[in-house]
């Protein structure tokens, strides 16, 4: 069972250790410079007596002080130049400024909390769309194969913006349907979106995890499913049909997508009829709503779209 919370409390105590380690590297190798020890040294004193001549009321040496710290701030600028370093850099540099890598503003996680929480969960299922190799559309040797690249390319590129929000892939082994698919969600992904690519397998485990979980974490698993920008659910039918967990909560997911107006791809080796009896009515509908879906029919070397 994953352990997201356990996870994300491990990324902010390493993304903290590693800017603070930073700033410690730079300390010491400005702390090498003579020059620069020298005015730093310099620089701390007066900060103490300063605190001292305005506790005292003594107006006339802190203004001397305020003027001798101006100085010494802008040589400490020069040398730190020349030493390829800026006074930021003495400091760690979180990854979020606003809660320091902590996660947390006082006591409310910070936005970019919500987002790790996000991104540790939708790297636990699915494929790695960075590694997706690109199709040499002159590689594909079948014409029907061309237009069903050229097809879902267009879609890549007008997303999320596209007359068809889903698409069924329907054939048989070895047709090219896992190929397209994966092409079109990699694209799609490097246009900065998110998109979540899974076998039927791997979907069918989420489902069960969820549904196995009663902590905050089960929420963070559906949702990484139910608002992926796409999501593509590759070979459906291959996987073990659990009573109370494959179809409740893929029509559930369907659904939700569908209400939300995101887009989903499906890839398998069933017929229509077979999908209609394997499932159920409402995963039928959800899949097949001609308003929402193009299904594409990968035959041998055949294709035909029903729009």
């Amino acid at each position: 069972m994953a352990n997201y919370y356990q996870k994300l409390t491990e990324y902010y105590r390493d993304l903290r250790f590693r800017a603070q380690a930073k700033a410690a590297e730079n300390n010491a190798r400005a702390r090498k410079d003579e020059r620069w020890r020298k005015i730093d040294n310099r620089l701390s004193d007066i900060e103490r007596e300063l605190a001292f001549a305005e506790l005292n009321g003594e107006e006339e040496k802190r203004l001397a002080l305020e003027a001798e710290k101006k100085e010494l701030s802008a040589e400490a600028e020069s040398v730190l130049r020349s030493l390829g370093l800026t006074r930021r850099e003495l400091a760690p540099v979180y990854a979020c400024e606003k809660c320091g890598d902590t996660g947390f503003i006082g006591s409310a996680p910070c936005a970019c909390y919500k987002k790790a929480l996000k991104n540790i969960a939708v790297g636990d299922i699915g494929i790695d769309l960075n590694g997706a190799a690109e199709i040499d559309e002159n590689e594909l040797t079948d014409e029907n194969k061309r237009k069903a690249y050229r097809l879902m390319q267009r879609f890549a590129d007008k997303f999320p913006d596209s007359k068809r929000k889903n698409f069924i892939f329907l054939g048989t082994t070895g047709t090219g349907k896992t190929m397209i698919a994966l092409s079109a969600a990699a694209r799609v992904a490097k246009r900065g979106y998110n998109v979540l690519f899974l076998t039927s397998f791997e979907l069918n485990n989420v489902f069960l995890e969820y549904h196995s979980l009663f902590s905050a974490e089960r929420n963070v698993l559906m949702d990484s499913l139910v608002k992926a920008d796409l999501l593509v659910i590759d070979d459906l039918g291959a996987e073990q049909n659990f009573r109370n967990v494959t179809n409740h909560y893929l029509v559930s997911l369907l659904g939700e997508r569908n209400l939300k107006n995101l887009s989903t791809i499906v890839t398998t080796n069933l017929t229509s009829d077979e999908i209609l009896a394997r499932y159920d009515e409402r995963i039928f509908s959800r899949l097949f709503d001609k308003r929402q879906s193009a299904v594409i029919h990968f035959v041998g070397k055949d294709m035909r779209l029903e729009t």
